[in-house]
């Protein structure tokens, strides 16, 4: 009983550290994308796919995680769930446009996509 409490403290020390790095990676994205890209379409693109990532991670929290939460029944397996709900629900409202642009300016889009929803969720649980 005691180990488990103790894991549980540290997973969410982990967990804590590493939403806090991946909030100072996008928000160090987005000052370099302003102070650094010239390109309008690019900067809006890019701030494009930020906004589209707060949108679904804030839906996912008001239709999903609050509900599971209040229950008492949010866990591991429901977190995992609610981020893959929030990722497709990011790929599927993001334009061609914009998924172009993303692909263009970042190597891994796919790793940039899951560090925007990561940031995300923890700015909303603060």
């Amino acid at each position: 009983m005691l180990m488990d409490v103790i894991h549980n403290i540290i997973l969410i020390v982990i967990t804590l550290a590493l939403v806090g790095l991946v909030k100072y990676v996008v928000d160090e994205v987005r000052e370099y994308v302003e102070a650094n890209v010239e390109n309008e379409r690019v900067k809006n693109g890019i701030n494009k796919a930020l906004d589209i990532v707060t949108l679904a991670v804030n839906t996912t929290n008001q239709t999903f995680v609050k509900e599971l939460k209040d229950a008492g029944s949010f866990g591991s397996q429901e977190a995992e769930e609610a981020y893959n709900a929030t990722k497709v629900a990011v790929l599927e409202m993001l334009d061609e446009e914009t998924k172009k642009i993303l692909e263009q300016e970042f190597a891994n889009t796919d790793k940039f996509l899951n560090q925007a929803i990561e940031s995300k969720v923890w700015e909303s649980k603060k």
